[in-house]
Order: C-alpha cells, then sequence, then structure tokens
C-alpha cells in the first residue's frame, strides 16, 4: 500500500512538474504567506515562472514508474536528503526566448533560479562566456551559502557534475535541465 502512495504522489508530483503549475494554490492569509511578504524582494521576484513543485518526494522514491526520467530521478536521490521541500523555478526575462527554443546559448549574465523556501535557498545559475556559473544564496539576504563540502547537495560543483552528466543533455539546452514551457 505505501509503494502504491508513494508512486502516486510521484506521478502527481512528475505531473505538476511537467505542466509547471504546482498543484496547491498558495493561500492568501496564512503564516506562510505572511512571513514571505516580509521577505526583501530578491533579484529574480519578477522573472517568468517556469516550473514549480509543491512536495519534494523522500529519498528512495522511484521516479521513474511514476512517468519520471532519469534527470528527475537524480534531482530526487541528490536533494531528497536536505529535504528541500517544493521549488518554484525562474527564468529571466531576457532570456525567455531562447530558454522557450531550447537554445544552448546564453549571453553572459543571470540566467535562471530555482528557488527552494522551505530551506531558505535558491540554487542560482549565471552565465559567463557561455559557460554556466552556479551558487547557492540564502533567499534572506541574497549571499552565497554554497557547501565547499565534496559531493554535499549546495554545493555548486555537485550541480555542475549533474548537469553535465546525462549524455550532454543539459549542455545542448545552456546547462538548463528540465523540461520547457
Amino acid at each position: 500500500m505505501k509503494k502504491i502512495f508513494l508512486s502516486a504522489l510521484a506521478a502527481v508530483m512528475i505531473l505538476a512538474v511537467m505542466t509547471g503549475s504546482g498543484f496547491a494554490a498558495e493561500k492568501k492569509g496564512t503564516k506562510a504567506a505572511a512571513s514571505a511578504e516580509k521577505m526583501p524582494a530578491n533579484y529574480w521576484d519578477k522573472w517568468t515562472k517556469t516550473i514549480s513543485l509543491d512536495i519534494f518526494p523522500d529519498c528512495g522514491v522511484n521516479v521513474l514508474g511514476a512517468g519520471g526520467d532519469d534527470i528527475l530521478q537524480a534531482t530526487v536521490e541528490t536533494y531528497c536528503g536536505v529535504k528541500p521541500g517544493g521549488y518554484i523555478g525562474y527564468v529571466n526575462p531576457k532570456v525567455i526566448d531562447i530558454y522557450k527554443k531550447k537554445g544552448s546559448k546564453y549571453p553572459d549574465g543571470k540566467t535562471a533560479v530555482l528557488v527552494f523556501k522551505k530551506i531558505g535557498v535558491a540554487f542560482t545559475t549565471d552565465h559567463k562566456d557561455g559557460q554556466p556559473v552556479y551558487d547557492v544564496v540564502s533567499i534572506k539576504n541574497g549571499t552565497s551559502v554554497a557547501s565547499k563540502e565534496a559531493n554535499h547537495p549546495l554545493n555548486p560543483e555537485t550541480c555542475a557534475k549533474c548537469h553535465v552528466g546525462f549524455k550532454d543533455v543539459c549542455k545542448k539546452l545552456g546547462y538548463l535541465c528540465g523540461k520547457r514551457m
């Protein structure tokens, strides 16, 4: 029964990722909404929302059986241990056309962000000379909180290894992995 429930949960999660709509509307007047209003503005707040996911699978959940792909499975395996909660992805409006067309060349500058509100961090992707520059920043104040520990989920090198580890799928997409709008 537990496996059926987890498979169903994973299927709903994958559907939310694929549609980019998430599956739980934020309720106004809740404590979470109130505290979010107190948070300082971040540079990505007015960017184009591309994906959202309200629930992140627990470690050991096989998303492949629920229609997920290898990239999503690796994401779950990498980040489940830090219990990141859901996420929202944003792309800089200056490069959204490149993103939508599955382009591979982004101009220098800030490109995309994956925000994990529960743990208070955002995974950032900038580009410099055609190459991605990854970081993990605090939502609260924008400073880097990246881990220096090898293979830690919040170490930008972990991001880099994964983004080039899938038969160059991510490289062909300008190092921005995942489904497109």
